[in-house]
């Protein structure tokens, strides 16, 4: 019986040594070894830059009321801003003329003129405007028919009746709240012009006040520019008209050459070009209209002053590329627009770009020449 069992004992000796030499032989289950994924070399990262704001382009669909021309945000509800300019002799030059949309001009007493400059977008006016002087009533008029903002230096008796009956927004020099904008120029002093010709502002301070001082900066609602505007207007069938002289007195006469090269007419006066001295510019337009009119002296009136006739109907000229025609203008009221009509009773469209207006007395001998 022992010796079975020392058998029997042997036996499972074995059997347990051949199990651990099997499990000692085989190989022990690893991981394969790991993909080696090798790092690209170290490159730039990629630059993407970013595109420039481009400026904004005029769109086709909006437009400077007072011109035509295409702009890149919408004004047409500015109110604009019309500016008295000195134009005696002495006092020239002027400075912002050459960038007004509408330049209008009135004979004033003893044979002067003044200008009215209009700006439809005053921000965008560069530099100084002036030198400024005082207004009279039939300036007044324009400004109200505009729903204008008057800039001036004083004004006639008349002028400041006018402006409260026809509540014209007015910045003046010489009183009101806008005062502080306007300065004399220190060195025009001290080059010998007089106290008169030295007054000035600034266009950017015109249009910083008109965003914090509560006036009312847009039309109100419904108000429209009368006037229309074409990409060529020359008039059909007009004359030749190279040269346009408009002899307002025996002191001012106004000179238009038109320039083919550029389209416009280069504008002078007093036998020198008509100059801007802030852009070093002589003033350009596109259009040049003449309306004729009743100008007469106020009687009694001490500083000799003059009445105006802007209201009723009478005839023009109007020309534009080289050429002229005659014309019909209409204003029903004082603060209303004027009319322009051909010789045939259709509606005038003028060119696209600013424009020039003298608004002369009936007697005034305007010449044409090819």
């Amino acid at each position: 019986m022992k010796r079975w069992l020392s058998l029997l004992l042997a036996v499972a000796m074995l059997f347990l040594m051949a199990s651990c030499a099997q499990n000692e032989t085989e190989e022990p289950a690893v991981d394969p070894e790991p993909e080696v994924v090798e790092e690209p070399e170290d490159t730039p990262p990629e630059i993407v830059e970013e595109p420039e704001d481009e400026p904004e382009t005029p769109s086709g669909d909006l437009v400077n009321p007072l011109t035509g021309e295409a702009v890149a945000e919408d004004i047409s509800a500015n109110r604009p801003v019309m500016v008295m300019l000195n134009n005696v002799k002495q006092a020239l030059p002027q400075s912002g003329n050459s960038q007004a949309d509408i330049i209008y001009e009135i004979l004033e007493e003893g044979g002067i003129t003044r200008m009215l400059a209009v700006y439809q977008d005053i921000s965008q006016v560069e530099g100084n405007l002036g030198t400024i002087r005082s207004t009279r009533p039939y300036y007044v008029y324009l400004v109200a028919g505009m729903d204008g903002i008057l800039v001036h230096a004083g004004g006639s008796p008349a002028a400041y009746d006018a402006i409260d009956s026809y509540h014209v927004t007015d910045l003046d020099a010489l009183s009101g709240g806008a005062t502080s904008l306007f300065w004399r120029d220190s060195g025009r002093r001290n080059a010998g012009y007089a106290t008169e010709h030295t007054m000035y502002i600034t266009a950017s301070d015109i249009a910083g006040y008109l965003e914090t001082s509560g006036v009312r900066a847009e039309h109100e609602s419904g108000y429209t520019v009368n006037q229309t505007f074409v990409e060529d207007g020359t008039p059909a069938d007009g004359s030749d008209a190279n040269i346009i002289t408009v002899p307002f007195s025996g002191y001012k006469t106004g000179v238009f050459n038109y320039d083919a090269a550029s389209g416009k007419y280069l504008v002078s006066e007093y036998g020198e070009p008509y100059m801007d001295e802030g852009t070093g510019e002589q003033v350009s337009v596109e259009n040049v209209l003449i309306i004729m009119t009743r100008v007469s002296q106020i009687e009694g009136d001490s500083k000799g002053r003059l009445d105006v006739t802007m209201t009723g109907s009478g005839i023009g000229y109007y020309a534009c590329n080289g050429k002229y025609i005659p014309i019909n203008w209409s204003r029903s009221s004082l603060d209303g627009q004027y009319q322009f009509t051909t010789m045939d009773g259709e509606a005038l469209s003028l060119g696209i770009g600013k424009s020039y207006v003298n608004i002369v007395p009936t007697t005034c001998s305007v010449s044409f020449v090819g």
